[in-house]
């Protein structure tokens, strides 16, 4: 791993036509230490962690940094055709900790600078899917179970055990994240967050509950159709969400921020 200087001419050019990070006002701050290195492995998947002061990824691509550097943006369009298919191992290191809007925009100049990404913003109308509450009384299914008032920040430090021990009956620390694999969405989150990990037929899915707060999530559904099920039948998350969470999917259209990708280059290995 070696320092890479900023190379102020072209962030700045970059970042001026990015989306915004929102809530990082000034400039972008660079990593200290950058290492990038072509993965070969063909392994499938790959782990991408975000930590106070550094950030590791492996196996990733260019859409997966991406993704990870313009949150909460969650449609794309452009890009090289390799965004998909090369893979990366990529390790940067700050000089202290930072909060996550930081982190988004450190990784921003990073990829502006190391990947030359060059990107634009646009709104553009696109379908969705609103998820609402099913039931006229508001209540939410057994697999859903509201948890707290909110998530920690990012980064936060756990609170230090009480000496000897929590009380009996002590419920533990909340902590905020979400799996999803083979029809199972299990974790801990917003009904936003919830939203935001499911994709149905192609669309994306927002949040219309209405409902504050953090909640516990165990979701389970049928990733294929049924025998005989009609083709143009709704996929069984339709069905999963109604008994089992009390919510249901609407069919909508809303303006959506989309992030283009105009321009990037494989970077160099170091």
């Amino acid at each position: 791993m070696r320092p890479r200087p900023c190379r102020i001419l072209a962030l700045v050019a970059s970042l001026a036509g990015a989306a915004p990070v929102h809530g990082q006002n000034a400039p972008p701050a660079a990593f200290d230490a950058v290492s990038i290195k072509p993965n070969r492995s063909g392994q499938q998947g790959g782990t991408s962690r975000a930590q106070p002061g550094r950030y590791l990824g492996v196996n990733v691509t260019l859409m997966r940094l991406v993704r990870l550097a313009y949150r909460p943006i969650e449609e794309f369009d452009g890009g090289p055709e390799w965004k998909d298919r090369d893979h990366f191992d990529v390790e940067a290191v700050a000089g202290a900790a930072v909060t996550a809007p930081q982190m988004a925009a450190m990784l921003q100049a990073m990829l502006a600078d190391r990947f030359k990404l060059r990107v634009h913003t646009e709104t553009r109308p696109l379908p969705v899917y609103e998820l609402s509450l099913a039931r006229a009384d508001s209540r939410v299914g057994p697999g859903l179970a509201r948890v707290a008032e909110s998530c920690p920040p990012p980064g936060a430090p756990s609170a230090p055990p009480p000496a000897g021990g929590a009380p009996a009956g002590t419920p533990p620390p909340i902590r905020c994240g979400f799996t999803l694999q083979d029809g199972v969405l299990k974790g801990t989150g917003t009904l936003a967050s919830i939203a935001s990990e499911l994709v149905v037929a192609g669309r994306r899915v927002v949040d219309r509950t209405g409902l504050a707060g953090v909640y516990s999530i165990d979701l389970k559904w049928t990733t294929d159709a049924a025998a005989g099920q009609p083709a143009d039948a709704p996929p069984e998350i339709f069905t999963a969400l109604r008994e089992q969470l009390g919510l249901r999917l609407k069919a909508a259209t809303a303006p959506t921020q989309v992030l283009v990708i105009d321009s990037a280059e494989r970077p160099e290995a170091d």
